[in-house]
């Protein structure tokens, strides 16, 4: 653990000066274009509308926010955990 914790505070005491005196990167523009919402055609939206009344599932749908909320979730408290053992 002492090895570690010098090997560490050795790496930073030599490579944290060399990287405040590099020099800045390039500046780079950025342009940022206005594009027109896409609207559906009106022939999408009757094809849309009959697929939900042939299938009353599909009113009731809801996306998988929650699976994705814990999973993502879920990884990061591994990580966390990884860490602190590995520290």
């Amino acid at each position: 653990m002492l090895l570690r914790n010098l090997a560490l505070a050795t790496s930073l005491a030599i490579g944290a000066p060399a990287v405040a005196l590099a020099e800045p990167a390039a500046v780079v523009e950025t342009v940022k274009t206005q594009t027109p919402t896409p609207t559906p055609s009106q022939s999408d939206a009757t094809n849309y509308a009959q697929r939900e009344q042939k299938d009353q599932k599909a009113a009731n749908f809801q996306g998988g926010d929650l699976v994705v909320v814990a999973i993502s979730g879920g990884a990061i408290l591994v990580l966390l955990f990884l860490v602190l053992i590995l520290i």
